[in-house]
């Protein structure tokens, strides 16, 4: 039904020109670029900020393909010429490497809440205004103590968990459902350019005379400036909107958005803790997670400890896989759109269609990687197609809490993505089970095999519990 809401014909200023949704989508998509390049830094940074030990020179050369050897790669061990300010321990290397994530699934079940009853729009922005202003003050804190950085990490984390849950909120008012898997995958996808953007930028930072202090102000004064324009030109829904076009808030509401949504309303927390689908989604989250945290946070490590990669190599690494991520998702989500729209296929169908190719072909890639031995093209080949698939995802079960519940996507998106993110913790203790006597082949395969089983698991509990049809308590009650 038509929400009666007179709009100017043609809308104002820079409406004229843009759609507002277009703004929306450009912006929030800014600000998931901040939002994982503020996560990301720390792993390129902390190379120049721990001082480094000098090893020995060895070579051992070992069959070039191997099924899993347990022998060590051809090449130099010897460690970069790198003098940190920081003599910190690797355990306290990984305690302040995991702050940020101790923090992150702290606020994302309260952050749908309050999404739901504050809005959306100042809790999001406020909040990469507080990861940006932490990003200044990081050096300062690095320099006083490692509890004071793990510390500042920590509230990092703490702001940044909120950001789902409230983008999932406003992307359920502001994106047509027709238009869905597009805008989801634009918006998401700015997280996948903030990590091909901020590792080799910070590379290279910490290589220059600026040092690795640069990386975390550049960033700090973005996030401000993202946060004056973000708070100027986005509102939190079209109907709050002073100068969307007629046009456009009509199209909007025609296809299930635009309805600024009740801040005194009713949260189904029976139905939602009693809801297969809802502990299946939560299910699948963890599991996305657990695979891609292992190859966002630990490929780099394989790639130059393991196969010997040079720091210019492992830059170009770890940043042109998410670059095929975001354009393999930007291909997913338009055919997703067009099948939708067509009525070819159901919307649950389509979901889980993009959720299996994001899961199952990225499983295979990973159980290759170890058997390749120490060839470092195909290495980074199959590194490359296991992101690259990945980006189906968002067209996937990325997209399930808005279908599922419109008017409570936030709140579902802080449930699934609380526990989705216990990965950020766990792995980092997994690793180090495997890989701390030896850095091999062979004890980095039993990493990468814990991450495919987990992936094969979340793809089956994904097709047989989940759904894409908008529950009976997908809508509000007052």
């Amino acid at each position: 039904m038509l929400i009666n809401v007179k709009k100017s014909p043609n809308g104002r200023f820079i409406q004229r020109f843009i759609p507002a949704r277009f703004i929306f989508i450009f912006l929030s998509s800014f600000g998931f670029f901040l939002v994982y390049a503020y996560k990301v830094v720390l792993s390129m940074a902390i190379v120049s900020m721990v001082k480094t030990s000098t090893t020995k020179n060895e070579t051992i050369m070992v069959e070039e393909f191997s099924f899993i050897s347990d022998e060590k790669c051809p090449g130099s061990t010897e460690v970069d010429n790198i003098v940190g300010e920081f003599d910190w321990s690797e355990s306290i290397k990984n305690n302040v490497l995991a702050a940020f994530f101790y923090g992150y699934v702290c606020t994302q079940i309260p952050a749908g809440i309050f999404s739901n009853k504050f809005g959306s729009k100042w809790i999001f922005s406020i909040s990469l205004l507080i990861a940006a202003i932490c990003s200044l003050l990081s050096p300062i804190a690095a320099r006083q103590s490692y509890i004071w950085f793990f510390t500042l990490r920590f509230i990092q984390g703490l702001a940044e968990g909120v950001v789902y849950p409230c983008m999932n909120k406003m992307i359920a008012q502001w994106i047509p459902k027709m238009e869905l898997s597009r805008g989801t995958t634009l918006i998401y996808t700015g997280a996948q350019f903030g990590t091909v953007f901020t590792l080799p930028i910070a590379a290279q930072l910490n290589g220059s005379s600026l040092g690795w202090t640069a990386s975390f102000y550049l960033l700090g004064i973005i996030g401000i400036v993202w946060f004056i324009l973000f708070a100027t030109l986005v509102f939190e829904s079209p109907e709050l909107h002073p100068f969307i076009s007629q046009k456009e808030f009509d199209h909007i509401v025609h296809n299930g958005g635009g309805k600024q949504i009740e801040r005194k309303l009713i949260i189904p927390y029976r139905e939602i803790f009693t809801s297969i689908p809802v502990y299946g989604l939560i299910l699948t989250h963890f599991g996305q997670n657990w695979a891609f945290l292992t190859i966002l946070t630990y490929m780099p490590t394989y790639m130059k400890n393991v196969l010997h990669t040079n720091n210019t190599q492992n830059t170009i690494i770890s940043g042109l896989p998410y670059l095929g991520q975001a354009l393999f998702g930007w291909i997913c989500s338009f055919i997703s759109d067009k099948l939708r729209s067509s009525g070819r296929l159901q919307i649950t169908t389509i979901r889980k269609i993009n959720n299996f190719i994001a899961f199952i072909p990225p499983a295979i890639c990973i159980a290759l990687i170890p058997t390749v031995g120490c060839n470092q093209i195909v290495s980074c080949i199959l590194l490359i197609l296991a992101v690259t698939f990945n980006g189906a995802s968002f067209s996937g079960f990325n997209s399930t809490h808005v279908d599922m519940a419109p008017d409570f996507a936030g709140v579902l998106m802080g449930f699934t993505n609380s526990f989705g993110n216990v990965p950020g913790f766990v792995v980092p203790k997994v690793v180090n089970l495997f890989t701390n006597k030896e850095s091999t082949i062979k004890s980095w395969s039993y990493v990468f095999y814990v991450a495919i089983v987990v992936n094969i698991l979340s793809t089956l509990i994904y097709t047989f519990m989940c759904t894409a049809k908008e529950q009976i308590w997908g809508r509000m009650r007052k």
